[in-house]
């Protein structure tokens, strides 16, 4: 079935247009490369996915809790530093919060996280916009 992160990868994946490339990165050599790239007309998309099974209720949202290794980090930064299109899409009961511009790396409290959440719909769009031409 897989874990909860693969299957919320899965959920919104599903909702994508079919023509919009995709794949899953898996590189048993190099740790931290992001689990999937998006490739449409308007440019790539690299996007890192976690996913807390309950909604923090309290406390500050860091990387290691949201379950950022450090290889990822170097390699999520890394890759900004390029200029490349890259996010960590935490997924949460019943949609998710898209981090760019290195808010993964930031500690944010939880109240504020949250109110960044958007439903699974929400997410495919960005994701279609952000890669593939409207």
């Amino acid at each position: 079935m897989g874990t909860p992160e693969t299957n919320f990868r899965r959920r919104i994946e599903r909702k994508l247009p079919r023509t919009l490339h995709h794949e899953k990165m898996a590189n048993p050599y190099l740790g931290g490369t992001a689990d999937a790239w998006y490739s449409g007309k308007k440019g790539d998309l690299w996007v890192e996915y976690k996913f807390l099974s309950s909604v923090p209720q309290r406390g500050i949202i860091t990387a290691k809790r949201l379950g950022l290794t450090p290889l990822q980090l170097e390699w999520l930064n890394g890759r900004y530093e390029e200029g490349r299109n890259v996010a960590v899409v935490v997924g949460v009961p019943g949609g998710g919060i898209i981090l760019r511009d290195l808010l993964w790396a930031k500690e944010t409290p939880v109240d504020v996280f949250m109110s960044w959440a958007i439903t699974d719909a929400g997410i495919t769009q960005w994701i279609v916009h952000k890669t593939f031409s409207e």
